[in-house]
């Protein structure tokens, strides 16, 4: 099967619009995800699926192993990858790549740099919740999906585990929350280095779930005039299109989100930003008017 990565931007867009039923936003244990990429691929396939991507965060790990898997079983499948990224206009600004040459060196640099700085991170991290007597060792976050990925949802469920909180995201919204945890910070990409490292490596570059710029009590209505800056800004920057039908937008903030990228050429894409088959998250605040 012929690798995307061999694709100019109209073939990959092509590939990325297909009629066939797709899910291009899925993470694997190599980063936040629960299941392996076959069994992630197993999953969608048995649901009827026919074009598939892995997008683990900040590496490429589950994506390769991904590939390699659909072409043993002839699946369609294109690379990809969800880069963090922040801008002047929000944190957390994150950007789907596709198509990609995964051996790229610019790439592979970038993603190298990424890690080290998570590393670097997550030192401090263990030592400010060791510090408030939670006593995580290097081998408590190795017993977590085998050491593939350590962040934040690492040591989020090593406290669930240990009984600190009932369960994943109320340690994001207590814990990590105290003033000692929240400053420690990485440096993380900003959006349009993260657009143009995904563009070097010859693949297209996607702002990810526009919905989830939306703040704690803020309406729609409210939040509407900031989307639409936002999307400009990324316009701007050149991103190549938005992901229009992902569980943070209900149907009419999709059929914005696709009359913008059908007004400025955009490509347009959808994906279930799957974790884990039982994992749920509750998107209901996105939905609110």
């Amino acid at each position: 099967m012929k690798r995307y990565k061999e694709f100019d931007k109209n073939s990959i867009r092509a590939v990325l619009e297909s009629g066939l039923k797709r899910d291009l936003h899925m993470h694997t244990y190599y980063s936040d995800g629960e299941l392996s990429p076959k069994e992630v691929i197993d999953m969608r396939v048995a649901e009827g699926y026919e074009l598939l991507a892995i997008t683990d965060h900040d590496g490429d790990e589950g994506s390769k192993e991904g590939m390699v898997y659909a072409e043993q079983i002839g699946l369609p499948y294109i690379s990809g990858i969800e880069l963090d990224s922040v801008d002047e206009l929000g944190k957390d600004i994150h950007i789907l790549g596709y198509g990609f040459d995964y051996e790229y060196y610019g790439f592979t640099q970038v993603l190298w740099e990424i890690r080290h700085e998570r590393a670097k991170r997550n030192d401090r991290l263990m030592k400010a919740l060791n510090d408030l007597g939670y006593n995580i060792s290097l081998d408590d976050l190795g017993k977590i999906n085998e050491g593939r990925y350590v962040g934040k949802p690492t040591f989020a469920k090593i406290l669930q585990n240990r009984g600190y909180v009932s369960n994943y995201h109320e340690a994001f919204n207590t814990i990590f929350k105290e003033p000692s945890i929240k400053v420690i910070k990485k440096d993380t990409l900003t959006s349009l280095t993260a657009i143009i490292t995904i563009q070097e490596a010859g693949g297209v570059a996607i702002y990810a779930h526009p919905m989830e710029q939306r703040r704690d009590g803020e309406t729609f209505e409210e939040f509407r005039p900031r989307l639409y800056q936002i999307l400009d800004k990324m316009r701007d920057y050149g991103i190549d299109g938005i992901e229009c039908k992902h569980p943070s937008a209900d149907e009419y903030q999709s059929e914005l989100l696709m009359e913008y990228a059908d007004k400025y050429g955009l490509i347009i894409t959808e994906g279930s930003d799957m974790h884990s088959p039982t994992q749920v998250r509750d998107y209901s605040k996105y939905h609110m008017p």
